[in-house]
Order: structure tokens, then C-alpha cells, then sequence
């Protein structure tokens, strides 16, 4: 342990929620979803410089932790994460979890132009394994990104177990991690998680995580377009000020 570890989960643990680090598409009805490129540079020089160190997000509850741990997530698996976040987070030695939408690898995201939003690409394959050999963690968002909490029982185990063995396939190695498309889940669909064999998985309840938190509900701190430097720091502080 170096010095100034904690035991495990003894502190509280930010996790960061973005979506896509590109240019705001002006088209979109999901403008919140961007941060650009400079923007997010900004965030991870601030993070920097107070001294935060990125934790696995899969082995948040198994390893000791720094005196101030983060994890930083993706969802849904963006090209623009590869082109643009990877080479920023690499830059400041920073590492992330991607939660990928297992039916579209390469593909779009098809979920959300189905309801008029404009189409982005997703990684490809060659992209994941190859942020994958640079420290990128990757884990589940079920196969078509659906509504767990409202789909069908069948559907809902078909969405969360097939898709861990898609990802396992394409990876060769463990994905331990999931996340609830919208943020929609039940305890039901938690317990459904939880029997295909993940060991954690991300909600978008607001708020830090401790030692206490369910690790099949963890908090996160979601960052958007309108999220300044300003708001990005009260963002990250005001978890450990109200608790």
C-alpha cells in the first residue's frame, strides 16, 4: 500500500458520468450529452492539479483506495471517446470505464435516432481492443440499450447476461461492470444484474459512494455541456460537504 492508501471504500468515491466529448452537434435534441474537447481538458487539469487518482471501477471495492479517488465513466461508446477523450485522459494519466451497447459495436447510436435525435458513430472493435491495451475498462449497457424497468422479464435477461458474453468475447476477459440504460432499473432488474454475474453496476442516482453504497446502485455526478469549470468543482465537492 503507498502511503496515504485508505482501506477499502474507507472514503467517499465521485464517479463521473459523461456521454460524448465532441463539438455540440447543433442539430441534437440531446445537447446536454457533449462536452467539448477543451472543456474536458480543463476538468482533467483541475483534477490534476487537486491531486485526484482514477480507481478501476471494477475493483472500486477490492483494492485499497488513494487519499482521493475517482472513476470516470462513457456511456453508450462513442467513436469520439477514442478520438478525443482517450488521447486527454492518456495526457494526464487517467483512466476510464466505457459501457458499451453490445448489438452496436461500430454501428450508432440507433436507440437515440429513433427518437429524432442525429445518428454518432460508435467505436469499432479494433478501437476498443485497442483502447482496452491502454487501460480503458469496459463494461456492459445492455445489448440494444434498452428500458430495463420496462421490458419484459425475458427480455430484460436476455439484454443484461447476452451482453456480458458479447463483451467477454470480444475483450477475452471479464466484464464485471454494468450500467442501466436511462438510468431505469428496479430491484428486480438489480437482482437480474446481479445473478449474470457482474459485480457492480452504475446508476444515475446523484451523490458519492462509500463502503455503505449498493454496489448494484453506485452514484454518479453527471457532467454535461453546460457544466463549467466553476459548476464541474461544486459538482465534485458538494458530496463530501453534505455528507
Amino acid at each position: 500500500m503507498n502511503p496515504g492508501d485508505q482501506t477499502v471504500m474507507s472514503t467517499r468515491v465521485p464517479i463521473l458520468m459523461y456521454h460524448k466529448v465532441a463539438p455540440v452537434d447543433e442539430r441534437s435534441i440531446l445537447k446536454g450529452h457533449y462536452v467539448i474537447p477543451g472543456m474536458f481538458a480543463n476538468q482533467l487539469r483541475l483534477l490534476k492539479a487537486l491531486r485526484f487518482q482514477t480507481v478501476p471501477l471494477n475493483t472500486l471495492f477490492e483494492v485499497p483506495l488513494p487519499k482521493r479517488p475517482i472513476s470516470i465513466t462513457f456511456d453508450d461508446g462513442y467513436r469520439n471517446f477514442h478520438r478525443n477523450a482517450l488521447p486527454l485522459l492518456q495526457k494526464n494519466d487517467f483512466q476510464a470505464t466505457v459501457f458499451l451497447v453490445a448489438n452496436e459495436l461500430g454501428g450508432t447510436n440507433r436507440w437515440d435516432v429513433l427518437k429524432g435525435d442525429v445518428e454518432e458513430p460508435l467505436m469499432t472493435v479494433e478501437e476498443i481492443r485497442e483502447a482496452a491495451r491502454v487501460g480503458t475498462e469496459f463494461g456492459s449497457h445492455t445489448l440494444d440499450h434498452v428500458n430495463l424497468a420496462e421490458a419484459s422479464e425475458e427480455t430484460a435477461w436476455k439484454q443484461i447476461a447476452e451482453s456480458k458474453e458479447t463483451l467477454e468475447a470480444v475483450l477475452q476477459k471479464p466484464v464485471p461492470g454494468f450500467c442501466y440504460p436511462y438510468g431505469s432499473k428496479t430491484q428486480h432488474v438489480s437482482e437480474l444484474v446481479r445473478r449474470a454475474g457482474y459485480r457492480l453496476a452504475c446508476s444515475t442516482e446523484k451523490g458519492l459512494n462509500d463502503a455503505s453504497t449498493d454496489r448494484f446502485a453506485l452514484r454518479r455526478i453527471n457532467i454535461r455541456r453546460d457544466t463549467s469549470l466553476a459548476v464541474f468543482a461544486f459538482k465534485l465537492f458538494r458530496g463530501f460537504a453534505v455528507g
